[in-house]
């Protein structure tokens, strides 16, 4: 059992003769033990209907043993299987996590919630049965706590089964969000700029936006402005650009300062949603016509700026013709593409129909350009040049 001491208490105990030694002022100089398990109560045993009945699971359990009372978050894992496994490389994880956290050490479960992850599981481990409605199954539940806005006293609770659930209809009346934004430290105006981020195309519920962060940097995001969500409602990240993302009072801190593509991913869950996080590295490449090639090609990718006000350029065109751009991520490169309309302001295709060309829309839209040419583009402030 590791035993971190606050440093500052510390650092008085023991250097002040006058005051008592560190290993004998408990109250006034507390130890965080880093508890490993706490204890997650069986419910009521009876059947729990998660459909028309709508019935609740209440659980408790006992904080884990940090040494003093702090204020804890607990996030509720869901499985099929008594034994949790965890996802690494090349194998899933077989549970699933809820969307709401919970400070309390009584938790009551959303029925909706609890329900949509039950029949996302069921219907995994049952693939080639349909009806999933009114079926009974056991089910295996533990939580996992935090202490509140920090990354310390990571403990897992002992595992519990409910015998009897049974399930229902999948109903939400939620549609994917529409919009979506960011705002932090370093985005516009700190803290007041709320930055819209980029629709992808023909994918409902995703997002995403090329953000200079400087070391440190702390946001959080939202469906519409001053709607505030934080670390604590991503279901899952993934910092394939080495960004160093963690918990910061509930923010999302970012590390490694620097350009960065931020997308994100808002699933329906229930009567929730459910975020992914992606973070890329901040990729921008020509295609098409006037570099010859439709693919990624790394010829063709655009130098990054090391600042926030620098621009990002293009190698030299190859050919005449129109400038067809995009990011990189892990979906179609045209459901991420962007031009210059007016030559001028970075204008993003999100839903709009480019089918045969970015004419589609209006001459103004379309890029014509010449070997030898470059383009430079300026995500902090929209606009871009043909030189």
């Amino acid at each position: 059992m590791k035993k971190i001491i606050f440093p500052i208490l510390s650092l008085i105990g023991c250097i002040l003769p006058l005051l008592t030694a560190c290993n004998t002022d408990i109250e006034d100089n507390p130890v965080l033990h880093e508890a490993e398990t706490f204890v997650l109560e069986t419910p009521e045993d009876k059947l729990y209907d998660l459909g028309e009945a709508q019935d609740t699971v209440v659980l408790t359990c006992t904080q884990p043993a940090y040494g003093f009372t702090a204020a804890t978050t607990y996030s509720v894992q869901v499985s099929l299987e008594e034994t949790f496994v965890d996802e690494a490389e090349g194998v899933e994880s077989n549970y699933k996590v809820l969307s709401t956290t919970y400070t309390s050490s009584t938790v009551l479960l959303k029925p909706a919630e609890l329900n949509a992850a039950i029949v996302e599981l069921w219907k995994q481990a049952n693939p080639d049965v349909e009806n999933y409605i009114g079926t009974v199954n056991p089910v295996y539940i533990r939580l996992t706590a935090v202490i509140t806005g920090s990354e310390l006293g990571n403990s897992v609770s002992n595992v519990i089964k409910i015998n009897q659930i049974k399930l229902g209809e999948v109903v939400s009346t939620l549609a994917p969000p529409e919009e979506m934004y960011l705002v932090g430290s370093s985005i516009g105006t700190s803290w007041g700029t709320w930055k819209p981020m980029v629709s992808v195309n023909g994918l409902a519920g995703e997002f995403w936006s090329m953000v200079y962060f400087d070391s440190g940097a702390e946001f959080k995001f939202g469906k519409f402005e001053q709607d505030w969500n934080g670390y604590s409602k991503i279901h899952q990240f993934n910092d394939n650009a080495g960004a160093g993302l963690s918990d910061s009072g509930d923010n999302i801190k970012v590390d490694k300062g620097g350009w960065y593509i931020v997308y994100l991913i808002a699933e329906v869950n229930g009567d929730d949603y459910q975020y992914t996080m992606n973070f890329y590295s901040p990729n921008v490449y020509v295609l098409g016509n006037t570099v010859g090639d439709w693919n990624y090609n790394d010829a063709y990718l655009f130098s990054v700026p090391e600042d926030k006000n620098g621009s990002f350029v293009s190698p030299a065109l190859t050919a005449t013709g129109e400038v067809r751009m995009c990011i990189k991520a892990d979906t179609d490169w045209w459901r991420l593409e962007f031009t210059l309309k007016d030559g001028e302001t970075i204008f993003y295709r999100e839903n709009n129909a480019v089918n045969n060309g970015w004419t589609d829309l209006g001459e103004e839209y379309s890029l014509a350009a010449n070997p030898g040419q470059t383009i430079s583009l300026n995500f902090t402030d929209g606009t871009g040049s043909l030189n």
